[in-house]
C-alpha cells in the first residue's frame, strides 16, 4: 500500500463520512490515518489488509512504546476505515478470544493545581492588546465554567445571563446529532473577571456591533468568531510563556475537579459538564482523590458496628 493510494483511499472514507461527523472529528481521524498509514507499512488495498499486517502494527507500536490508550483510539479509526472497504479484519480479530487487543485504560485525570493557575494567569497578563484580554478571559472562565473549546469560541453575547449564574452552550460538542443547546454554570467569584473582559470587548469592538462573545476583526474589517486555528495559537502563547503543559480540555476537567474536591455531588459535576450520565464524568473528568477515600475508609472503620442480636 502505498501513501498516495491510501491517503486516496482516506480521503474518499472522509468524504463519505462528512454527513454524519462533526469537523473536528474528520480532522482528528484523518491525522491518525496518516499515521496509520506510516506505520502500517502494507502493500495491499485498504480491502485486502490481512491480519498478519495488523498484527505488525500492533508490534511497532509496541517497539515505540505508544500509549495503550493511543492504540485502541488507532485501532477504532483504523477498523472502520477498513470496513468501510469491506474489510473486516479487525472486527474478526476482536472476535477471537485468544487475541487481546490494546484497550483504553482509565488514567488519573490530569488537572491544573492552583500553581499552574497562577503561571497562566501571570502568562495572561503578559500578552498584549485584544489577544491579551481573551487570554486573561480564558483563564479565568473555563476553568470556573467547565465550557469546551468550541463551546466558548462560538458562545454569543446573549447567551450569558450573569444575573442567573449561567450561561447558554449554543454550540454543544455533538450538535446537531445527539446533543442540544443546554445551560452551563456561571460562579459568582468568576463575575468580576467576566465584566472586565466585557468592558475590554467594548473597547475592541469601538462602537462596532457584534453577536459573538468573544469577537475577532479579521483584516478585511469584518467582525466574526475566533477561528480554531487563532484559539490555538492563543493556547500555544500561554503554554511558551507559563511553561505550563496543558490542553484547553484541561479547564473542563480541573473545573470538574475541583469542584468535586469542594463537596459537590458527582450528579451536581456531571449535570454542569452536560453528560448524559455520571459514568463519563467520573472516568475522564472528576473523581474521588485517593486520599479523600482512604479518609472514609479510615471513617468508616472506625465506627463502631451494631448488631441487632
Amino acid at each position: 500500500m502505498t501513501r498516495t493510494s491510501f491517503a486516496a483511499a482516506s480521503k474518499a472514507y472522509l468524504d463519505a463520512m462528512r454527513p454524519y461527523l462533526s469537523e473536528g472529528t474528520l480532522v482528528r481521524k484523518a491525522r491518525n490515518l496518516r499515521t496509520i498509514a506510516r506505520d502500517l507499512k502494507a502493500s495491499s488495498p485498504p480491502s485486502q489488509v490481512k491480519e498478519r499486517e495488523i498484527e505488525g502494527l500492533l508490534l511497532a507500536w509496541r517497539a515505540r512504546d505508544l500509549d495503550t490508550a493511543t492504540q485502541a483510539k488507532y485501532l477504532v479509526d483504523l477498523d472502520g476505515f477498513l470496513a468501510w472497504h469491506g474489510n473486516a479484519a479487525i472486527t474478526n480479530l476482536r472476535k477471537n478470544k485468544h487475541v487481546r487487543l490494546p484497550r483504553p485504560m482509565s488514567k488519573p485525570v490530569r488537572v491544573l493545581d492552583a500553581a499552574d493557575l497562577e503561571r497562566l494567569r501571570v502568562a495572561a497578563d503578559s500578552i498584549e492588546g485584544w489577544p491579551g484580554d481573551v487570554a486573561r478571559f480564558l483563564v479565568a472562565f473555563l476553568p470556573a465554567t467547565g465550557l469546551r473549546r468550541k463551546e466558548v469560541r462560538l458562545a454569543k453575547l446573549k447567551d450569558l445571563e450573569l444575573d442567573r449564574g449561567r450561561i447558554l452552550v449554543s454550540h454543544p460538542k455533538g450538535e446537531g446529532a445527539w446533543a442540544a443547546p443546554d445551560y452551563g454554570p456561571v460562579p459568582v467569584f468568576v463575575r468580576p473577571a467576566i465584566e472586565e473582559f466585557l468592558l475590554a470587548r467594548r473597547a475592541y469592538l469601538d462602537g462596532a456591533e457584534s453577536e459573538w462573545l468573544v469577537p475577532y476583526r479579521r483584516v478585511s474589517g469584518e467582525i466574526g468568531p475566533w477561528s480554531d486555528a487563532v484559539f490555538g495559537w492563543l493556547k500555544g502563547e500561554l503554554a511558551q510563556r507559563s511553561g505550563v503543559v496543558f490542553s484547553l480540555k484541561t479547564f473542563r476537567a480541573t473545573f470538574a475537579q475541583d469542584a468535586k474536591d469542594r463537596g459537590a455531588p458527582i450528579e451536581a459535576v456531571s449535570r454542569a459538564l452536560r453528560h448524559a450520565s455520571t459514568h463519563t464524568t467520573e472516568a475522564y473528568y472528576a473523581r474521588i482523590r485517593a486520599d479523600d477515600a482512604f479518609r472514609e475508609i479510615e471513617r468508616a472503620f472506625a465506627r463502631p458496628v451494631l448488631r441487632v442480636e
